[in-house]
C-alpha cells in the first residue's frame, strides 16, 4: 500500500508542475521562437507514431522513365514549395516553418523504408506542416511520388531545371511577405 502511494505520489509530482506550466502559457508556441525542447519532444513522438502506424509495405511502382516524369510533376506541385531539391531553395515562407521540413535528399529521409515515406506523404504529420495528400491522392499517386523520392538525389540537369521554372513560377503566381510590415 506505501509502494502504491509512493507511486502515486511520484506521478502527482511529475505531472503537476508540467500541466501548471502548459496551463499558465509559459511554453511559447510562436513559430518565430521555436523551442528546442518541444521541437524535440515532437519529433520523438512523431518517429515512434510513424514506426508504429507505418507498414511494411513495397512500393508497386517501378522507376520507369514515364514514371519519374509524372513523379516529377507532382513533386513540383505537392513539395518543392516546402522541401526544395537539388539546387533549388523552398519557398521564402517555408524558411519560417518550425520545425523546418527536412530536405528529401537527406540521408535520414532516404534511409526510410518506402512504406514509411508512403506512410508519410498519405497521413501527413500533426503539427509540422505537413499536409495528407492520402484524401486527395490514388494510392498509384502517392506511390508514384514515393518512386520520385528516391530518385531526387540523382536528378538529372533537365529535372533539375524543370524544378527551377517551376519554383520560380509559383513564386511570380503567389505573393511573399518577405518585406511586408504586418501589424495584428
Amino acid at each position: 500500500m506505501r509502494f502504491f502511494f509512493g507511486f502515486l505520489s511520484a506521478i502527482v509530482v511529475t505531472i503537476v508542475p508540467v500541466l501548471i506550466v502548459i496551463w499558465t502559457g509559459r511554453i511559447n508556441v510562436a513559430a518565430t521562437h521555436p523551442s528546442p525542447i518541444l521541437e524535440r519532444v515532437l519529433a520523438f513522438a512523431a518517429a515512434r507514431s510513424i514506426a508504429r502506424h507505418a507498414d511494411a509495405m513495397t512500393n508497386p511502382v517501378a522507376a520507369e522513365p514515364q514514371v519519374l516524369d509524372v513523379g516529377l510533376r507532382q513533386y513540383a506541385e505537392m513539395c518543392l514549395m516546402c522541401h526544395g531539391a537539388p539546387d533549388v531553395e523552398p519557398q521564402v515562407f517555408a524558411r519560417h516553418l518550425s520545425p523546418k521540413p527536412p530536405p528529401l535528399t537527406a540521408a535520414a529521409v532516404q534511409a526510410s523504408s518506402d512504406g514509411t515515406l508512403f506512410w508519410i506523404v498519405a497521413n501527413g504529420i500533426m503539427a509540422t506542416g505537413m499536409p495528407a495528400f492520402g484524401p486527395t491522392h490514388s494510392d498509384e499517386e502517392l506511390w508514384t511520388l514515393v518512386t520520385f523520392l528516391r530518385h531526387l538525389p540523382q536528378l538529372s540537369p533537365g529535372e533539375r531545371e524543370h524544378l527551377l521554372t517551376a519554383q520560380s513560377g509559383s513564386h511570380q503566381a503567389g505573393h511573399t511577405h518577405e518585406h511586408a510590415e504586418h501589424k495584428h
